[in-house]
Formats: structure tokens, sequence, C-alpha cells
């Protein structure tokens, strides 16, 4: 009998041990990315194009950071947009950055941001690589310091964000600085009022019977975006639809793939279980100015997928009745002899 008790503990030891490893590599924590981790990525493409690195700017990591936190708590509605009405650069100036250029035309500043689910630093630099404004923010040559700020929600949704900029020589405020601050008396344009705050959901369209793709454009969705959305590159779709340009239009039927394989036949034995789906974010472009950017377009989410096989009750239920069966065994054959 002792020796029935020994086997069934060391049995249910194991089936602990194997359990609690279970537990452990299934609950790996994910990599959060972080705004150092941004700033390095623009650095490193600056230097590619043989660019001097940005030096990240308290000032300028302060608002990246308070922009990524709005983004996340209007879920990317704020877009551009800053408490009181306020413009980057009167953000910029109130907070006592030496900001360079003309003020009047918001000096030599701007901004990019992204998000979408599951997104890494490496691929907001992507996205951002996909039109001349956002490209123009990490490289332009008239830019010395940086910031970047990183939110990331309870979904797994990341939202990114830069400012880049270029301070005075002097290191200090330009004499006309006060005029552009909230109340003053100089008139500034402020280039993202041009900007869209539309958000436009990008329905990812399925494969023809011949293998062709057509995506028909909504009111404010981008060529960038589309192409972004469906994993292809923007001069493929301008050559498959003969574009001469990035131009698209609300309802125009655009043919996006060849050869993609189109969705199995619906079967009659079994309704189609309801899923979620994440669709891409598009913010359009319109007009560019030489000191705005653009909102980027986020990456789409993964579809989440449950893991196939027997349910964990009834692997326990089975280690159990294998644990209860082979210490009986056990007992047994190494039971002492009768006298």
């Amino acid at each position: 009998m002792r020796n029935h008790w020994v086997a069934t503990l060391l049995g249910l030891s194991l089936l602990a041990w194997t359990l609690g490893s279970w537990g452990t590599v299934s609950a790996a924590p994910r990599h959060e990315p972080t705004p150092s981790e941004l700033i390095a990525e623009v650095n490193s493409l600056r230097l590619a194009n043989g660019l001097n690195a940005l030096n990240a700017h308290p000032i300028l990591m302060q608002v990246a950071q308070s922009q990524a936190d709005t983004l996340l708590a209007t879920e990317g509605a704020a877009g551009h947009s800053r408490p009181n009405g306020m413009t980057l650069t009167q953000q910029l100036l109130l907070l006592g950055y030496p900001l360079s250029g003309d003020l009047s035309l918001g000096g030599y500043r701007s901004e990019n941001f992204v998000f979408g689910y599951g997104m890494t630093a490496h691929d907001a630099i992507v996205a951002w690589q996909g039109d001349d404004p956002h490209t123009n923010t990490m490289l332009s040559p008239n830019r010395s310091d940086i910031g970047a700020g990183v939110s990331i929600g309870s979904d797994g949704t990341v939202y990114f964000v830069i400012d880049t900029a270029l301070q005075t020589a002097s290191g200090l405020p330009q004499e006309e600085a006060s005029q552009y601050l909230p109340g003053g008396s100089g008139t500034a344009v402020n280039p993202e009022d041009a900007l869209s705050q539309y958000i436009v959901p990008i329905a990812v369209a399925t494969a023809r019977p011949d293998g062709d793709v057509y995506h028909k454009v909504q009111y404010g969705q981008t060529l960038w975006g589309i192409a972004i959305a469906y994993h292809t590159k923007i001069d493929e779709i301008r050559r498959l639809n003969n574009l001469r340009n990035d131009t698209v239009y609300p309802n125009q039927l655009l043919l996006v793939m060849h050869g993609a394989t189109p969705p199995p036949p619906p079967t009659r034995t079994a309704a189609p279980a309801a899923t979620k789906s994440i669709h891409d974010v598009v913010l359009p472009p319109p007009g560019v100015a030489p000191t705005q950017t653009l909102p980027a377009t986020p990456i789409a989410a993964p579809a989440e997928s449950s893991p196939s096989g027997p349910s964990l009750g009834m692997i326990v239920l089975i280690l159990a009745l294998l644990i209860v069966v082979g210490g009986g065994t056990a007992a047994w054959f190494i039971r002492e002899p009768a006298k």
C-alpha cells in the first residue's frame, strides 16, 4: 500500500510540473515597443541616407507621448488635433522649444502617427515610407531634434507618434515667437487644418473565381492605404489599372492583384461560424504643405483563431486515470509477498 501511494504522488507531481510548464510557455509576455526603439529606427534610416542622426529633445518627447496617449484615448480619432484648438507649432512654442523657420508657415516641424494591432517600431517606419510627406518627416535635412511616443491599448493596438523639428542656431526662441502663441497677434497657417479627420475602414475584398481581386474605393481612402491593406505595392496597383498618378476616386473599381486564392464554396451541411474581423483604418491625404505630414495607415490586425485539439479538462482527466491505473499496477507488482 505504501508503494502504491508513492507511485501515485510521483505521477501527480509530474502532472503538476507539466501543466505548470505549459502555462508558463503560453503566458510568455509580448514585447512592447518603446519610444527609444522608434527613435533608433528613424536615425538608422537617416544614417543610411547620409543624414545626421536626430537628438531626442525633452519637449518633443513630451509632445509626442501626449499625442500618443490622446490617440489611444480616442481610438485614433484625435488625429493631429491639440487641446483647445492649438496647433503643433503653438504647442511647441508654448513649451519653450526654439523653433526655426518661418513661423507664419508653421516652422520647420512635422508629425507622423500610425496605429495598428501588434505593430512594431519597424512596422511604423515602413508604413511611413509609403508616401513623401511621411518620409519627409523622417528624412528632411531641416531637422535637428526628434520626440517619440508609444501608447498600447488593452486590445493590443499600438499607437506610434514622432515629432521632428529644427531648432534655431542660437538655441533660443525667435523674437517673434510670442506673436504666434495662442491669443497672439501673429496669423499662422496650420498645415494640419487641411487634414481630414475621417476614419475610413478598408474592407479587404476576397478573390473572384478567376483569382482577380477588386477593391471599390470609398470616400477618404488613398492608393497607398489600399496597397498596405492588401499587402501589395502602389506601383503594382497603378500598373494593373493604367493609372498615371496616385489619385483615386470614390466608387472607383481597382484591380488590386491577379492569381489570388478564391474562398472555398460554402457547404450545405454547416453554416459558417460568426467571426470578428479588424480592418485597416485610413486617414485620407489632401494637398501637401511643405511642413505638414499626413496621418498614416495602420496595419490590419491578424484574425484571431482558437487552437484545435482536446480540451485541457479532457487531458487532465486522461492523465489522472493513467496515474491511478499505473499506480495500482505498480503497487500490485511491488507489493510485499504474503507471509
